[in-house]
């Protein structure tokens, strides 16, 4: 067993653990929209809970992605699909902090988003996740 498979074991179950948290933020959110209002402050509770711990898988996986790229730079040289790998897990990272917005705006704000509008925001997470799969293991430019 070597460094760099331990690394990699790592930044799966961090990349894992924080997928969790982006598909089911925003089923929480469409469940905060249609609960009662005094059942509301519940749901940011554990919003902001959830987010925490998102949070730090996505720290977690980022670290250990970096560190997977220190261990093997010719990865940078093994063609396209990295980069646009990159720059998806780039466009994740906006998600997680989109999130955070929704977070802010349904505890403070009337809902300007309809219960539909999330129910759709929830797929882009696994969307994007799948293509990085994709690219990770077909590699295919």
């Amino acid at each position: 067993m070597n460094t760099y498979s331990i690394v990699l074991a790592l930044h799966l179950i961090g990349v894992t653990t924080w997928m969790v948290m982006l598909i089911y933020l925003p089923k929480l959110f469409v469940y905060h929209l249609l609960a009662p209002q005094a059942a509301k402050s519940s749901f940011t509770v554990q919003e902001e809970s959830l987010y925490k711990a998102g949070t730090a898988a996505m720290l977690f996986a980022i670290v250990c992605g970096l560190v997977l790229l220190y261990l093997n730079p010719y990865l940078f040289k093994s063609g396209g699909w990295l980069h646009l790998k990159l720059t998806l897990a780039f466009l994740l990272v906006v998600y997680h902090f989109t999130c955070k917005k929704y977070i802010v705006q349904l505890k403070d704000v009337a809902d300007e988003k309809n219960i539909r509008f999330f129910r759709y925001f929830r797929v882009i997470p696994e969307l994007i996740t799948s293509l990085i799969i994709l690219l990770t293991i077909i590699k295919p430019f």
